[in-house]
Parts: C-alpha cells; structure tokens; sequence
C-alpha cells in the first residue's frame, strides 16, 4: 500500500512540473529598438583591444584590428547593410572590439558589439561573446572566428522582422 500511494504522488509530482510553464515564459516580448529593424545604413566603428596582459599578436594571428576587419567583411558579405564611411550618413553605428586577458581558461577574452544611434548616441544594444581558450594560436584562431559568427549571427537575429503572430 505505501508503495501504491509513493508511486501515485511521484507520478502527480512529475505531472504536475511536466504541465509547469518554463521559466520566464509569460514574460512578454519586449519591442526591440525601432532603428535596429529599419536600419538601411551602418558605420562601423573599432573600440580597439582592452585589458592586454600580453600583446595580441602572441594571442592571435593577424593585426591588432583583426577583428574590426573581421567583421567589416562578415557585415559586407552579409549585404543587409550600405556600410558607410562616416556616422553623419549612417542610420547605426556599430562599434566592433575586444576584451583579452590573456591565456587563461577557459575564456581567454571576448568580442563585444556596440549598436548606438548616431544621433543622439544612445545604446540601443549590446552583444558579446566569449572566446575560448586553446594552447595552440591555430585553435584560438578558430576560437575568436567561431565568437565573431556568433556575434554576426546575433546582428542577423536583430535586424530580422518580428514574426507575425498566428
């Protein structure tokens, strides 16, 4: 009989957290900033590297701007945006730059993206990603490409419109 009434209340509990909402489901869906959705133009800005316990170069291959230059192309290959060579003629601003502490794990920095109206310089949005750790600067060099795409695909998610609501 205890066994019965253990195996009723284990089988109502799962039930009943089965039915449970996840969390943070009923939080509605705020509006995302007007400027990110009917943006046709963008300058794109480099904020440089921070925080260097130990020069980029022995970080990662390339130049200094590796990341700027990085994600001017992603951006450019993408198409969504005219990339535009002054803030005066650009509807956002997109600052692009780096975080690295060195080589410590498990993250050895991160990319950050800034989106700001050029008018009023107001923060509309903010990305991130971690960059991994990897002994060899072949791996970190994929490490820092797999953050990028990241950060591109995290644009690409913005600028989409809204799905219609069925």
């Amino acid at each position: 009989m205890k066994a019965l009434i253990c195996a009723v209340s284990c089988v109502s509990f799962f039930a009943i957290g089965a039915t449970a909402a996840e969390p943070g489901a009923d939080i509605p869906q705020a509006p995302l900033p007007a400027q990110i959705l009917s943006a046709k133009r963008v300058f794109i800005a480099y904020s440089g590297a921070e925080n260097l316990s130990l020069p980029l170069m022995t970080v990662f291959s390339g130049k200094s701007d590796r990341v700027y230059n990085e994600f001017y192309a992603l951006m450019k290959d993408w198409g969504r945006y005219d990339l535009v060579s002054s803030p005066a003629q650009a509807d956002l601003v997109f600052t692009i730059g780096q975080e690295f502490s060195g080589l410590r794990a498990p993250e050895i920095g991160r990319v950050r993206l800034d989106i700001r109206d050029p008018r009023s310089n107001v923060l509309l949005w903010s990305l991130h990603e971690y960059v991994q750790a990897a002994i060899f600067q072949g791996h970190r060099d994929k490490n820092l490409d797999k953050a990028m795409a990241v950060i591109v695909d995290g644009v690409k998610d913005l600028a989409a419109p809204p799905a219609a609501t069925p």
